[in-house]
């Protein structure tokens, strides 16, 4: 049948680049202190130009799934598993380096 529809012959499983994003968003909400960051990026080649606004880490994370459910290339379970699978790796992280979290204060200190 993935013959006759010419899908992609990947498994239905969580998808790496939802599980590094949710990893990542997971750790930046904790060091910014929250999830609702605001902030843009414009794209590059081969369609630069084009400006992204997003009102959270964890939107932006999120719409990294969305072109790979559209274009039929993963579905949406293995997109939410992934997120789901990033989200808790971030969590792991951020308990098992709790000693190098006084850089947050460093880091705000260079962002405010």
């Amino acid at each position: 049948m993935a013959e006759f529809f010419g899908l992609p012959r990947y498994r239905i499983t969580p998808r790496l680049i939802l599980c590094s994003g949710a990893a990542t968003v997971t750790v930046m909400a904790r060091l910014f202190g929250t999830d609702l960051v605001s902030f843009s990026r414009t794209s590059g080649a081969p369609y630069p130009g084009i400006t992204h606004r997003f009102w959270s880490f964890s939107e932006a994370a999120r719409e990294n799934g969305a072109p790979r459910i559209l274009a039929g290339i993963h579905f949406r379970t293995a997109v939410d598993e992934g997120y789901v699978q990033g989200a808790r790796i971030g969590e792991w992280i951020l308990e098992h380096t709790a000693g190098l979290w006084p850089i947050r204060q460093r880091l705000q200190l260079l962002l405010w």
